[in-house]
């Protein structure tokens, strides 16, 4: 194999710039599969392993970059039985590099992520193990390093299928699969993850980190203060690092700026003396005028930013610097209600969900860019990471933009609750992902779990889950398990009326929601986007005819409901999550948009046309069935409107004015408001059509809508939901 030499750094740069040198691992690497399972027994590890006759081992695999296996393995990363070989046993990575000299002076192996299960060597040395797809980890390596010589780093990587299934349902192989692994982007079934999905490897970066002596073990935790007006913020920054000795004298200093203006607000530095080991540095600030951290709609996500510097003898050793924002945050619950308060105010959730891709390792700041302004542009609020974690980077755009975050864990449906160890693990992951993610100012709750049972080893575990996030982060409320509406520790429902539930959409109205954080319906992609993805294109392309239809029914079933959940506002329901965006691979099919960004507009507009009609701050809406009701006004600012105007225009299919006329009133700020009665005299055997707008005190259109064939409520087209491919894990319809 060929060795990567690591470049000389230049001469005439300082020790303080030496000391913080990244040096990335991205050339050189090659793999082989582990197929008799005992690569640890015959020494894949060993810095000296040589394959011999009775190994059966494969030759070494360059590969171009880390990612996936699956995407640089399989002509499509999407489906099929080939992919499930990938996962039937371990894969080893191997990399050969060399140090220039006086390289240094001390060294930190940093990987940016692995999923799911890797154990680390260098030079033969087991360095550490890891699990978890979604967080870093970094060994010292001080002692294992060898400067004058080849290295040879040596990683195995696991993410085993699982095999059980709950005893008391055999036959249900996609709800009843006991998920030992603690990660939500493999195997979801029901046209989610397809069934031989399952992501591997080696992720992200792998870097070379030079210091003087002190690494970073985990970047800064900042902790902000919410002051009375006109008292500064107290901010609290705890930095994780590890020394190779013990540093007397040093000093670390803490500068916050302003991000919106560029001026630095709060200076301040201590002494600190630091241990031998690994240690937690602890530093305060303040700032004197504070602003608030706020959501896009109801004020401005001013933020900040946190320099920390270790500084020795007058040098900086070390500097990180993290982002944060001020604002106080609650999810408000009883038996009646599930509110977020934000800052004293209660902030009605207009929200979708996201899982953007099966493997992270594909998204980057443009997919998430695009997807979230687009969110914000169709009225957005908020937005739910569905049962998995995505990198730091989307996480940062929704700070900038001012979008909320509703933060699941990876722990979905059924997994060994009454197992101790699993357990012990998934306290762990979590623990890390609450760290990872906790500066972070849109998150403002974490979910524990996502529909498990409701017997008490889940329940047990969801308390203990609980209980850890508000050890770790006080500032946020915690929903145990998403979809247990009776229970105030958690809060919200699930309801796929019309859809996975059956029945007809307006089957919704029959009930009250105090969070529904799950609605929604599948919808394919057109038949020319499917064409990126020809054997998914070729199995249902007898539903060409019907992708229009479908594309309407998606429309009016979104439609119906979020404009039913906005005119409860407070009565009970404090918002909604529709599922889903996007389309996490060509076939699944719940997005708005299909797997490649492209709307699902075939028809009336699909529906991203539910969301520019209804979604948006300011709304004006019909309440009907199979007959109008009455008008509605809703505003989800923070100010008021003054007095406007209500106008509204009911026709028939054939031009026939059958109710029109306007109505002033006074809306309030985060009013909700009925404003009349709308009745007339519906023709079974005639369509309809209504047009609403809302008007300010000046006459310009604040607010519009529209409905065709409103009083027409269809069926699901026959097949939907129980035909199913599995092979391409993908639903059929009539197909």
């Amino acid at each position: 194999m060929p060795t990567t030499e690591i470049a000389s750094p230049r001469a005439a740069e300082s020790k303080a710039a030496l000391s913080q040198r990244r040096h990335r691992l991205a050339v050189g690497w090659a793999v082989v599969q582990d197929l008799h399972d005992c690569g640890e027994a015959m020494g894949i590890w060993k810095a000296d392993f040589t394959a011999t006759i009775g190994t059966g081992l494969s030759p070494w695999q360059p590969i171009p970059r880390l990612e996936h296996l699956q995407r640089l393995l399989s002509e499509q990363p999407w489906y099929g039985r080939q992919l499930h070989a990938i996962n039937e046993h371990a894969w080893w990575y191997r990399l050969l590099f060399t140090l220039p000299a006086g390289f240094g002076p001390s060294l930190r192996l940093r990987f940016d992520g692995v999923d799911q299960y890797a154990t680390v060597w260098l030079n033969g040395v087991e360095l550490g193990r890891h699990e978890g797809y979604a967080d870093g980890f970094s060994f010292a390596i001080d002692d294992t390093v060898r400067r004058d010589a080849e290295n040879v780093l040596v990683v195995r990587v696991d993410a085993p299928w699982d095999r059980e299934v709950d005893p008391a349902e055999p036959m249900n192989r996609v709800g009843a699969i006991i998920r030992n692994q603690i990660k939500g982007t493999y195997e979801h079934a029901d046209t989610f993850v397809q069934r031989d999905v399952n992501p591997i490897g080696i992720h992200a970066p792998v870097w070379l980190d030079c210091h003087q002596g002190v690494s970073t073990c985990s970047g800064p935790r900042l902790q902000a203060s919410t002051p009375a007006p006109g008292m500064p913020a107290r901010v609290t920054a705890r930095w994780d690092v590890d020394a190779v000795e013990a540093v007397a004298g040093a000093v670390i200093a803490m500068d916050i700026i302003d991000l919106e203006t560029g001026r630095r607000v709060d200076a301040s530095e201590m002494p600190v003396r630091i241990p031998a080991g690994a240690s937690t540095i602890v530093v305060g600030g303040a700032i004197p005028a504070p602003k608030r951290w706020s959501t896009w709609d109801r004020g401005t996500p001013s933020l900040y930013r946190a320099r920390l510097t270790l500084r020795v003898a007058g040098e900086d050793w070390l500097v990180e610097e993290r982002t944060f924002g001020i604002r106080d945050v609650e999810l408000v619950r009883d038996e009646r209600r599930t509110e977020l308060v934000m800052d004293g105010q209660r902030v009605f959730l207009r929200a979708t969900t996201y899982f953007p891709d099966i493997y992270v390792s594909a998204m980057d700041r443009g997919r998430w860019r695009r997807d979230l302004e687009a969110m914000v542009a169709y009225g957005f609020n908020a937005v739910r990471v569905h049962v998995h974690q995505q990198p730091d980077g989307f996480y940062d755009e929704c700070d900038r933009l001012g979008l909320l975050v509703l933060q699941d864990s990876d722990l979905n449906w059924r997994f060994p609750a009454d197992d101790p160890a699993f357990v012990a693990r998934a306290e762990t992951l979590f623990g890390r992902m609450i760290r990872r993610l906790g500066n972070h100012p849109s998150i403002f709750a974490w979910v524990c779990m996502n529909e498990t049972l409701r017997t008490e080893p889940y329940l047990a575990l969801g308390r203990r889950l609980a209980a850890l996030a508000r050890a770790e982060d006080p500032t946020r409320s915690t929903i145990v398990n998403s979809w247990q509406p009776e229970d105030p520790a958690s809060g919200d429902s699930h309801r796929y009326a019309g859809a996975l539930d059956g029945g007809r959409y307006t089957d919704m109205a029959d009930r009250t929601y105090k969070l529904l954080s799950e609605f929604g319906v599948d919808a394919p992609a057109t038949p020319s986007a499917l064409r990126a993805a020809p054997g998914i294109a070729e199995r249902v392309e007898s539903l060409a005819p019907h992708i229009a239809g479908l594309h309407d029914y998606q429309y009016r079933l979104i439609k119906f409901h979020i404009e039913r959940l906005r005119i409860a506002k407070w009565n009970p329901c404090g918002g909604y999550f529709h599922f889903m965006w996007i389309d996490l691979c060509p076939q699944s099919f719940y997005g708005v948009y299909d797997h490649w960004g492209r709307p699902k507009a075939e028809g009336l507009g699909g529906g991203l046309r539910a969301f520019d009609e209804g979604n948006r701050p300011i709304a004006v809406v019909l309440e009907h069935l199979d007959r109008p009701k009455a008008l509605w006004v809703v505003n989800d600012l923070a100010r008021d409107l003054g007095t406007c105007r209500v106008e509204w225009t009911a026709t028939t299919g054939d031009g026939e004015v059958v109710a029109e006329g306007a109505r002033d009133l006074d809306v309030a700020a985060d009013a909700c408001i009925r404003v009349c009665d709308l009745e007339f005299t519906v023709d079974p055997e005639q369509t309809y059509g209504v047009v609403l707008q809302l008007r300010d005190a000046h006459g310009a259109v604040i607010a519009k809508n529209s409905y065709v064939d409103a009083f027409t409520i269809p069926e699901r087209l026959p097949g939907y939901p129980a035909r199913m491919d599995h092979e391409l894990g993908m639903r059929l319809w009539n197909a």
